[in-house]
């Protein structure tokens, strides 16, 4: 059968593991040169047990700004049949519910406009020995009214009941910017995102722009353009804007770069500084004012509240295009 819901997983042979999109761009420039593609299979094990091939698009490229945005996403292979159970396939997902509102018909479609439609974000910070390829998968827990799980109606309930969940703050972060460059303002005013602790809130209201945040603000993702001074492996963010009139900036010590299990990914996005006309970076963290009081600085928690853009590209370079490798 073929797909017919968003494939927002797939199973990485490399690697052995399922990945999003996102998971897998940071993977593949976490490689030391030459890298080498990844091949996928679809995340569900019936279709998996057959070798049933996902495409994986632009988990190549580096995300950048673009006047064109185009998402790296996965895309169902047309020259393999899915199982009629893979979570992928569901034949009725484009017809409305029975007891469906206008409104709820409305946000569904606009959903199905992103490649990766977040929507319970957990920023919690988790052990990496504790974490496992399941903190990406949606919320399958069915519905309590669902007793009988042989039934037709109690099956497509479950389906579209199906949360897409994550922890990672750079997944969110494409969705986000998918989301602002191909819907409409009405469109993206229709968009929730629930954050435990917080409830559901306007995914458009989680993202602050750095020019319009509060000091001891901790309950959003700040963000804004700007330019990176290196510290040896470590790294101090400057932000453009200014709050109240005051230097904004962000630092990344060496030790933490050195602890980080992603810091190559990281160190590769900022090696294209000479190559961009600044970055945008996007950060899950707490105004702190410093003790002159001259400055104020974004201090976050785990390098994994950290999400970096490349700029636009200055005249004649190319950072985000995928490298030839031999």
């Amino acid at each position: 059968m073929k797909t017919t819901r968003t494939i927002t997983r797939a199973f990485c042979v490399e690697l052995q593991q399922e990945l999003s999109i996102v998971a897998a761009r940071r993977e593949y420039f976490s490689q030391e040169l030459p890298r080498a593609r990844f091949s996928f299979l679809c995340s569900s094990e019936p279709c998996r047990a057959s070798g049933v091939k996902i495409t994986g698009v632009r988990y190549d490229v580096k995300p950048q700004e673009h006047l064109t945005f185009v998402a790296a996403h996965y895309r169902a292979n047309p020259n393999y049949e899915h199982h009629p159970d893979c979570e992928w396939v569901d034949p009725e997902v484009t017809l409305p519910a029975a007891d469906e509102t206008e409104a709820e018909s409305e946000l569904r479609r606009v959903k199905r406009k992103l490649d990766d439609y977040i929507d319970v974000f957990d920023p919690t910070v988790k052990e990496r020995a504790k974490q496992t390829a399941t903190a990406d998968k949606p919320d399958t827990k069915p519905p309590e009214s669902a007793k009988d799980p042989s039934s037709s109606t109690d099956i497509l309930k479950a389906k579209q009941d199906k949360q897409n969940r994550t922890s990672n703050l750079e997944r969110l972060v494409d969705s986000f910017r998918q989301a602002q460059s191909s819907l409409s303002k009405e469109e993206l005013a229709l968009l929730t995102l629930r954050v435990p602790g917080q409830g559901e809130i306007s995914l458009r209201a989680y993202f602050r722009h750095i020019k319009f945040a509060q000091l001891n603000d901790d309950r959003r993702v700040l963000y804004g353009g700007g330019l990176v001074e290196r510290y040896g492996i470590g790294f101090k963010f400057k932000f453009f804007d200014r709050l109240q009139g005051k230097l904004v900036t962000l630092y990344v010590s060496p030790a933490q770069m050195q602890a980080y299990r992603s810091s190559r990914y990281i160190s590769e996005l900022l090696s294209h500084a000479d190559e961009v006309r600044f970055f945008t970076v996007f950060a899950l963290g707490t105004l702190v004012a410093s003790p002159s009081g001259k400055s104020v600085s974004v201090e976050i928690e785990d390098l994994r509240h950290l999400a970096i853009v490349l700029g636009p590209a200055r005249d004649g370079a190319d950072p985000a295009k995928p490298v030839l490798e031999s």
